[in-house]
């Protein structure tokens, strides 16, 4: 199925490369991301990031959960660990459920010797013991990316001051014939049309990045993921981006074959510059 940039990015049900930057712009990236208290500017960074399977115990609720993770971030958690997310649906019986922990880090060597240290740590080993019954997460089996935000993340502002957000997260594959180059010049003429949008037009945050599997078994050539402050932004984007008619509509349909967008809640774990955030 081939699919443009305009479905893969914004072609949601509702209930829920790559440029290059010149000094002066990489100068105001950084004081932006001074005023945002970031301690790095994100942008092209490349980070690694794992996402590890959830599935809840019968003790699981939400203020359970708060509980669990607010443990979890008194455990020492290392430098080398840039962020942590959770991502909830509906299950069968219309619950919203945490079914995966994403954790970015500043690379997957860095992420391998984490889990060897917390695999020996008697605190943690007691801290998922103690929670069993509310969430347990599959840490054998974690999906690994390299992940990076091709546009700058707080162009539309900042992120939720509650944690919650919303995200999709888009499967898709390279068309014959199409390499990384192609969709990097695409991503650049993306980029552009984001860069015409008046950041007045959108209510809340909005940003997306890729993800690129790194296993060789991995069905899919790379993921959109793109993440709104709330239901209402998406409809602020889907706005802006009418603006732009058959130039964004064309925009992808020759690189890639994208599945549907998959649409979560989100909720922030663990953000280091607010340790204490919950």
């Amino acid at each position: 199925m081939k699919t443009n940039f305009k479905a893969v990015l914004l072609a949601v049900p509702f209930l829920f490369i790559i440029s290059c930057s010149d000094s002066n712009e990489v100068q105001e990236s950084k004081i932006e991301a001074e005023e945002s208290k970031l301690a790095w500017d994100a942008t092209n960074y490349i980070m690694y990031n794992e996402f590890l399977q959830c599935s809840a115990g019968e003790a699981y609720s939400q203020e359970a959960l708060d509980e669990m993770v607010k443990e979890w971030r008194d455990l020492d958690l290392p430098e080398s660990m840039l962020g942590a997310w959770g991502y909830s649906s509906l299950n069968d019986e219309n619950k919203i459920i945490i079914t995966e922990w994403e954790l970015s880090w500043s690379s997957q060597e860095e992420a391998d010797l984490a889990w060897e240290a917390w695999s020996a740590n008697d605190n943690a080993r007691a801290w998922s013991e103690k929670h069993a019954q509310v969430l347990q997460c599959d840490s054998e089996a974690r999906d690994g990316y390299e992940f990076m935000f091709p546009f700058n993340p707080y162009a539309f502002g900042p992120t939720p001051d509650t944690g919650s957000f919303v995200a999709t997260f888009t499967p898709c594959n390279l068309n014959e014939g199409m390499s990384n180059d192609d969709l990097s010049n695409e991503i650049i003429k993306f980029n552009n049309l984001l860069e015409k949008i008046d950041p007045k037009m959108v209510s809340n945050f909005y940003a997306y990045g890729i993800y690129f599997p790194l296993a060789d078994s991995s069905e899919e050539d790379f993921w959109y993921g793109n993440f709104f402050g709330t239901l209402e932004t998406i409809s602020d984007i889907n706005n802006a981006w009418e603006q732009f008619g058959e130039e964004a509509d064309n925009l992808n349909e020759e690189i890639s074959s994208c599945g549907d967008p998959v649409l979560t809640n989100g909720q922030v774990f663990y953000d280091p510059t607010n340790p204490d955030f919950s």
